[in-house]
């Protein structure tokens, strides 16, 4: 029970942060730990738990997130798939990662808020209907946003991006600290 808690209290702070991200939409957008936790569960966790608990942390504030910000899409399908495949491409570019170095793991924490910021706004460009289906609509879904957003899309992809770095950061050192995050098995005592 002793080695679970630290990963369940890691998994607790790790739902907070992602509905404090949701309670401050405006402030705070896009400022949530769930693709660093793709990500890193991918660099350092072996089995099924590199994949279950960022799943896992993702179902749970899901609807939670969608109840805080009044998001009535979020039952539509197409929104989920596209947030599903973006946490997936995330999660196996963190698979084919072999970061021997924390500056190696923190840009790949930069590239993946970048591929999913594409993914996710390259979906957006292709399934709504506010967006030119032109280069310029690409760029405006990429970069600003639907006309008559009040957030631009660039405020999500910088809040995502230092997410992203921070929370790499904290899971690197947690898994530097608590022995129970770290692949590797614990050495036994010599006899």
């Amino acid at each position: 029970m002793n080695r679970f808690l630290p990963l369940a209290l890691f998994t607790l702070l790790v739902i907070i942060f992602r509905c404090i991200g949701s309670a401050f939409p405006e402030t705070l957008p896009n400022f949530q730990p769930l693709a660093a936790l793709f990500f890193c569960g991918a660099i350092m966790a072996t089995g099924w738990k590199g994949w279950a608990i960022p799943v896992a942390a993702w179902l749970v504030t899901y609807p939670v997130n969608a109840i805080i910000t009044g998001n009535p899409h979020f039952l539509e399908p197409a929104e989920f798939i596209t947030t599903a495949v973006a946490f997936a491409v995330v999660f196996f570019f963190g698979k084919s990662m072999a970061p021997k170095h924390i500056a190696t793991t923190l840009a790949g924490a930069v590239v993946a808020a970048l591929i999913f910021h594409l993914i996710t706004n390259l979906a957006a460009w292709i399934g709504s209907p506010m967006y030119a289906k032109t280069l310029e609509g690409v760029i405006q879904s990429l970069w600003t946003g639907p006309v008559g957003s009040p957030v631009p899309s660039w405020v999500f992809l910088r809040n995502m991006v230092g997410a992203n770095l921070i929370f790499t950061a904290i899971f690197l050192s947690a898994r530097f600290a608590l022995p129970s995050f770290s692949p590797e098995p614990a050495a036994s005592p010599a006899r």
